[in-house]
Parts: structure tokens; sequence; C-alpha cells
């Protein structure tokens, strides 16, 4: 058996069937371990979450903005946009089956047997593994709730608070929790949040910006022996030089590739993009 981690689909499923055609994936004992953001700007999306739901439980996902922007659309908190290509999703007779199994879609998952956590964007440099497991579920929690899932749609999309805030509480707390699982890159040296630059770590150096991860190495508790994955972050192009937190958005969707990691060995594998988009553009 092996586990396959793999970065940011975004609806790119000849790219993804690739690569399991390369990784010589078994779907009756390997398992897949996605960065989210599944669906959004690809061509297939629906194709994408068929695959997935046909492994029940050999495959698992976060929920990335993506994600996020597609239930905002299907509860009509959003406009959809054309670039986001969601018309396949959003025209199905599946819809209702489509939004529950998003908005149970957990913000961390973490292997019951084997040391990796996935996150789809990052955690809090002042967060240690169990604080972002516990405020993971805090949120899901509200989202698996139609209810409270409708609420927090209409309040989700802010850039405030942009500072991690224990005393933080009700609509603005699980906003800044989604901000960070979903939307962190960089960090001011105050620790508050930049939610603007896209940039390469290089690039926001000259601005006085660290990335979340860079951070958060000054936090790691040396008890902690998991093996954080995240994606989100094409511009990193999987570049990511700290041992036990590994980068996995290569930027498919913009003409990069799509890669997996194995678990077990250690090893990359990548196949190309064959539909990138622009962007500069987008």
């Amino acid at each position: 058996m092996s586990i396959y981690c793999i970065g940011d689909v975004h609806g790119c499923f000849d790219e993804l069937t690739a690569l399991l055609q390369l990784i010589k994936f078994n779907k009756h004992t390997d398992e897949l371990i996605f960065t989210g953001d599944i669906i959004g700007r690809g061509p297939k999306p629906l194709d994408v979450l068929h695959l997935i739901w046909d492994l029940g439980d050999r495959a698992h996902t976060v929920l990335g903005n993506h994600d996020l922007n597609f239930l905002a659309v299907a509860q009509g908190k959003r406009v959809a946009k054309k670039r986001d290509q969601l018309d396949s999703l959003l025209n199905s007779s599946e819809l209702p089956d489509i939004i529950k199994w998003f908005a149970n879609t957990p913000l961390m998952y973490s292997h019951p047997t084997t040391p990796i956590s996935m996150v789809h964007a990052g955690i809090d440099p002042s967060w240690n593994l169990a604080q972002a497991t516990n405020h993971a579920q805090e949120v899901e929690h509200i989202l698996r709730d139609p209810l409270t899932l409708n609420t927090f749609l209409s309040h989700m999309y802010s850039d405030k608070p942009d500072l991690w805030d224990d005393q933080l509480s009700g609509i603005t707390r699980w906003r800044t929790i989604v901000n960070i699982f979903t939307r962190i890159r960089f960090c001011h040296p105050d620790g508050s949040l930049d939610f603007e630059n896209k940039s390469s770590p290089a690039e926001a150096c000259r601005l006085n910006l660290n990335t979340w991860f860079e951070a958060r190495k000054l936090e790691l508790d040396p008890e902690e022996k998991q093996t954080l994955l995240f994606g989100h972050w094409a511009a990193l192009m999987g570049q990511c030089r700290l041992p036990h937190i590994i980068a996995l958005d290569t930027g498919c969707i913009w003409g990069g590739s799509l890669t997996a990691w194995c678990a077990e060995t250690k090893t990359f594998f990548s196949v190309p993009s064959r539909n990138g988009i622009d962007l500069i553009k987008s």
C-alpha cells in the first residue's frame, strides 16, 4: 500500500488521470490525499469529482479557496465567473449532493496511521498541529450544518481580521480560521497576514514579508513528528526547504505541472499541464 499526496488539481482531469497512470495507482490498495482546490478554472471539474467519489475511502481531500467559492456561488452568495468553469457542477442533477459533499469536506486531514497532515494553504505560525486540528474542527462543524453554512458564506469574504487572536468569536473567528487554512501565504513581522501578495518569497522579501512556513519554523514543537503538506501557492512551484513541510502546488492550471508525493518513499512525481491558463491575464 502507498499513500500519494497530490497538489491542486483545479478540474484538470486529464492531467490527474495521467499522473495516476505514472504512479501506477492501485485503487484497491493505495490512497490519495489532495491539497484541495480540486475544482475551479480547469475544464473537467465534474469528472475530477466523480473520480474521487468512485474511490470512496481511498481518497481524501481538504477544502481550498476555490472549493469554498463554489459553495458560495451554489448558495447564491457570489456570482459565478466564466473563468471558474463551474457550469458542469451548477447544472448537474447531482448539485445537492455536490454541495453536501463539499460542505462536509475538512479543512485539515491527518492520516490515522501515517504521520502526515494536509491543509490547503497553511496554518498560522502561532499554532501547533494540535491547535490547528482543533480550529479546523471548530469550523467544520459550522460548515456541515446547512443553516450555519448559509450564514457563514454570507460573511466569509473579508481580509479582516488579519491577526489571529484566540479571543475572537463567532463569524469573525470562523472567517479568520478559514482565511488561514485556505488563503495564507505571507506574514508581516508582527504576525499579521498579508492576503494580497501572491509572488515568490524572493520578491516578497523586499517588502519585509515572511512565508507562513518560515515564520512557523521558529514555533515548531520538536515533539511534532508529522509532515505537513500544503498546496494553494503556484508561484512556489513546490519549493519549500523545510524538511517536514512540503509544498505540492506546481501550477498545473497555469501551465506548470501536477505533482504527487509518495509518503512511503518520499518520492515526487509530476506530469505536465495540457491546458495552462495565463496567470497574469487571470
